[in-house]
C-alpha cells in the first residue's frame, strides 16, 4: 500500500499527508476514500444481513436453527438488556426501510436487492 520511502520517519505509526507543505495526520475514513475501499463497519453489517437471509432460509431441522428458535427458560437480567444479534439485524433493516425483513429474506431475489441497497446506504455507518 505505502512504500517506506513515501512515509515520514516517525515513531508513531499513523498515516500522514502533505497539504500546502504542512504534514498532518489523516482521519480514519480518509484512506478508505483515497483507495476506494469499502468502509469496514458497512462491510460487516452487510455480511451480517447476508448471513441473516441465509440463516432464515435454512431448514428447521438444522441444529443451529433449532438453538436459535428455542425459547430460554427464566427471565432476562435486570437493567439494560443486552442486544442480541437479531436485534442488530432488525435495526439495520429498519434503517433500510423494510418492516418485515423475515418475509423479504425468504425471497432470494428481493433479499439480494436489499443487500445491494445496504452496500450503498450510508445510514448503516452511523449505528
Amino acid at each position: 500500500m505505502f512504500h517506506p520511502q513515501d512515509r515520514p520517519s516517525t515513531k508513531k505509526s499513523s498515516i500522514r499527508s502533505v497539504e500546502n507543505g504542512i504534514w498532518r495526520k489523516r482521519c480514519n475514513y480518509e484512506p478508505y476514500e483515497i483507495f476506494n475501499e469499502p468502509n469496514i463497519v458497512n462491510y460487516i453489517k452487510v455480511k451480517s444481513l447476508a448471513w441473516a437471509g441465509h440463516f432464515l432460509r435454512m431448514n428447521n431441522d438444522r441444529t443451529l436453527k433449532k438453538i436459535f428458535n428455542a425459547k430460554r427458560d427464566g427471565a432476562r437480567s435486570v437493567g439494560r438488556l443486552k442486544l442480541r444479534w437479531e436485534d442488530g439485524v432488525d435495526q439495520d433493516v429498519r434503517i433500510l426501510g423494510v418492516k418485515n425483513w423475515k418475509k423479504v429474506a425468504l425471497n432470494r431475489d428481493e433479499w439480494a436487492q436489499l443487500l445491494k441497497k445496504a452496500r450503498a446506504h450510508q445510514g448503516l455507518l452511523s449505528q
